[in-house]
C-alpha cells in the first residue's frame, strides 16, 4: 500500500463511484491496495477490471437501507454521490445530494466510520466572480439547485462535526480530463457546433483542476493529516484562462476558435431561459443558466494552500499532461 494511503480506515466504501471523479478515486483505491466497496445503482454501467478489486453492492443513496447495509463495518466512506447538472427539479437534488448525505452521516455516526465529502467550489456562490475564495470564507448567494444542494450538504457536514463526528471536506473547482462532462465533452459540441463558449472573451483564470490531482486530495483528507471539520480546496492555480482553455481543445477537435457572447446579454439571457423553462416545466436543460453562466464568467481565485501545507498535496498531473489525456480520450 502506498504511503498516502497507509493510515486511511479501511475498508473503505465509494458512493457516486461510477461518476467522473468516483471512477479515477475507485482505480487509485484498487491499485494501492484497499479493500474497496462501491454503492452503485442497479443500472449504473460498471468497469469490468473492478470485478476482483472491489465489492460491488447494489442500492440507492436515496434509501437509508442501502446506505446502512453498503457503510456497514466500513472505516473510510469518500462521499461522492450527487445530482450533477444545472437544471432538474429541486425535489430531485434534495432527495439524492441532500438526504442521500443526511443518511451517510446517520450511518457513520452509529458505525464511527470517517466522511470524506465531495463538495464544490459552487458553495461559495457569486464570491467566485469577486474575491479570493480562501476555505475560511463564508458560503455565497447560490444561483440554483445544484449550489444550493451542495451548501446543504455542508451545513449538515457542519452538524455532523459538531456532534462529534468525523468528516473532512474537499471542495474540487472545475475538474478536467478524459470523459469529463461539463468540462471536455460539452464544451467540445458546442465548439464543434460553432455555438458560443465563452463569456466577454473568456480572458479570466478558469479554474482548473485536473481530475486526478482531485483524487490525490481526497485520498489525502482521510488520512491522519486532517482533522474533523477541515476544509480543502482541490484547484491546480493555473494560469490558463478560458480562452485559452477552450481554444487548447478547439485544436484538439479540429473545431474553429471559441467564440465569446457580451456579459451584459448573457445573464439576463440566462434568467429568461430559466423563468421560461420552469414555465413550461422544461426536463432538459435550457441553452443558459445564471448557474452556469456564473461558472463560466468567473475569475478563479481559488487557492489550494491548505491541502499543500496539511495534506502534503502535489500536482501529480499538469496542464500539457492532462491535455494529452485528453487528446487520446478523444482520439479513442
Amino acid at each position: 500500500m502506498d504511503e498516502v494511503a497507509r493510515h486511511v480506515p479501511s475498508p473503505v466504501l465509494v458512493t457516486g463511484a461510477t461518476g467522473f471523479i468516483g471512477r479515477r478515486l475507485v482505480d487509485r483505491l484498487i491499485s494501492a491496495g484497499f479493500r474497496v466497496r462501491v454503492l452503485v445503482l442497479a443500472d449504473d454501467p460498471v468497469p469490468t477490471h473492478w470485478h476482483g478489486g472491489a465489492n460491488v453492492i447494489t442500492g440507492d443513496i436515496s434509501d437509508p437501507e442501502s446506505v446502512h447495509t453498503a457503510m456497514n463495518g466500513c472505516g473510510t466512506v469518500f462521499h461522492l454521490a450527487a445530482v450533477v447538472g444545472d437544471w432538474g427539479p429541486e425535489s430531485l437534488y434534495h432527495r439524492v445530494t441532500v438526504d442521500g448525505t443526511r443518511y451517510v452521516f446517520q450511518a457513520a455516526m452509529e458505525q464511527g466510520t470517517r466522511v470524506v465529502l465531495a463538495s464544490s467550489i459552487v458553495v461559495y456562490g457569486h464570491h467566485l466572480r469577486r474575491e479570493r475564495c480562501e476555505e475560511s470564507l463564508p458560503m455565497g448567494k447560490p444561483y440554483g439547485p445544484y449550489s444550493r444542494s451542495k451548501q446543504h450538504q455542508e451545513r449538515l457536514a457542519a452538524e455532523f462535526a459538531d456532534s462529534s463526528g468525523d468528516v473532512r471536506i474537499v471542495r474540487p473547482a472545475n475538474v478536467y480530463g478524459p470523459h469529463s462532462g461539463p468540462w471536455v465533452e460539452e464544451v467540445v459540441k458546442l465548439l464543434a457546433d460553432g455555438m458560443p463558449s465563452l463569456v466577454s472573451g473568456g480572458a479570466r483564470n478558469a479554474g482548473l483542476v485536473y481530475v486526478d490531482n482531485v483524487v490525490d486530495i481526497l485520498l489525502r483528507a482521510a488520512g491522519p493529516a486532517a482533522n474533523s471539520g477541515d476544509v480543502f480546496n482541490a484547484c491546480d492555480e493555473l494560469p490558463v484562462t478560458w480562452a485559452r482553455y477552450f481554444g487548447d481543445l478547439a485544436s484538439l477537435v479540429a473545431a474553429p476558435p471559441p467564440k465569446s457572447v457580451p456579459a451584459w446579454l448573457v445573464w439576463p439571457l440566462a434568467w429568461m431561459m430559466e423563468i421560461g423553462g420552469r414555465a413550461i416545466r422544461l426536463k432538459s436543460r435550457p441553452p443558459l443558466t445564471r448557474e452556469a453562466v456564473n461558472l463560466i464568467s468567473a475569475d478563479y481565485d481559488v487557492p489550494a494552500q491548505r491541502a499543500r501545507d496539511i495534506l502534503g498535496h502535489r500536482t501529480l498531473v499538469d496542464y500539457d499532461a492532462g491535455l494529452r489525456e485528453i487528446a487520446a480520450s478523444l482520439k479513442g
